[in-house]
């Protein structure tokens, strides 16, 4: 019996490479940028609360979590699309927008899951390099041709948590044309400090192709439960309601979702220990006479003598693990997160004898 073929999208497609998970008691996991606090009381309170209704199928519009998130950002319900995890509304955006042939730009060396869900609908992969670590907004923007359907922009980038200016932005955005579709990953925005952050909201408020992505994943440690959402013009997010998956994010993520959103104390601590975390972690490796870039995330991008992979071996030894970012196209580089106190002391300790 012969096998049967894939499409040939799909076989132009590389497998996704995850963080490692610790499976011994006392191991130290800063690989995945995930919250060293856990999730908000006030999430796990509501996610026991929904427990006791799981025969019941959710709501599969996220109706309340949508209104909550229309009231934070200061746009409408209709604004607003919910997915299983921000990289679901990515793919619902690839199927609504993205045809065979159509042009989609991406920089070098960032998160993967551009280049996926382009593949898989066809699209053809326009690749620009970073400049400096960071994306360059006037490269990708010279890149632009009569192809071109959608532009995919991370800020602040992963891995090396850097960040464009809002005045990088609206000279990218009054060059790109009004045809094309940017869509803006910012997965890590709730960490960024700097005052030049763009708000990229704005876009969506004055009705321009702009939509925004963000999750619930890292700030607010919900990434087991996986819950994204994207915010675009009514116009750009009705026809993705017809396109995701009818039931795509479950009854506890919707109530744990919705309930963090208002736990202000958490988020404050969340964010103390991210500052605090990225002074020490500078500090030392400083001291320690490695290179890094300063970040508007909740990582840390440190480059490497030895290879990425070596030291990420050395390191799962001494009870750390962070990600080396061969697959990101940085072979002596590695992403570590920042942690809590006692696990960001264990790291560098850890580092120190490498």
């Amino acid at each position: 019996m012969s096998d049967i073929p894939i499409r040939k999208e799909v076989e132009a497609i590389k497998d996704y490479i995850p963080g490692k998970n610790p499976t011994e008691p006392g191991v130290v996991k800063l690989a995945s940028n995930e919250n060293p606090f856990g999730p908000s009381p006030k999430s796990v309170k509501a996610i026991g609360e929904e427990a006791g209704r799981l025969q019941i199928y959710p709501d599969q519009k996220s109706t309340r979590l949508r209104e909550a998130l229309a009231g934070k950002l200061g746009v409408g319900p209709e604004n607003i699309i919910c997915g299983n995890g921000s990289d679901d509304i990515m793919q619902v955006i690839a199927s609504t927008y993205i045809e065979p042939g159509d042009e989609v730009i991406v920089s070098k060396n960032t998160f993967s899951l551009y280049e996926l869900v382009t593949r898989l609908f066809g699209g053809k992969l326009v690749l620009v390099d970073l400049k400096e670590a960071a994306l360059d907004l006037a490269a990708l923007a010279g890149a632009v041709t009569k192809k071109t359907k959608v532009i995919f922009l991370t800020n602040p980038n992963n891995p090396t948590g850097t960040i464009f200016t809002a005045a990088e932005f609206a000279a990218f955005k009054k060059k790109v044309p009004d045809n094309v579709l940017v869509v803006v990953d910012e997965a890590y925005a709730e960490f960024a400090e700097n005052p030049d952050f763009p708000n990229s909201i704005n876009y969506v408020k004055e009705g321009r192709n702009v939509i925004v992505l963000r999750t619930f994943s890292k700030f607010f440690g919900l990434a087991g439960l996986r819950v994204g959402y994207g915010v675009a013009r009514p116009e750009l997010i009705a026809p993705m309601f017809r396109t995701k998956m009818p039931f795509n994010v479950n009854r506890l993520a919707q109530a744990g979702a919705a309930a963090a959103l208002d736990d202000d104390d958490f988020m404050a601590k969340t964010l103390q220990n991210n500052g605090a975390g990225k002074d020490l972690l500078y500090a030392e490796l400083d001291k320690l006479g490695y290179k890094y870039k300063k970040t508007e995330a909740n990582f840390v991008f440190v480059s490497t003598v030895k290879p990425a992979d070596e030291v990420f071996l050395e390191l799962m030894k001494k009870g750390v693990i962070i990600r080396p970012l061969t697959s990101f196209g940085f072979p002596n580089a590695i992403r570590v997160s920042i942690g809590t106190p006692e696990q960001n002391k264990k790291f560098l300790a850890a580092l120190a004898s490498c």
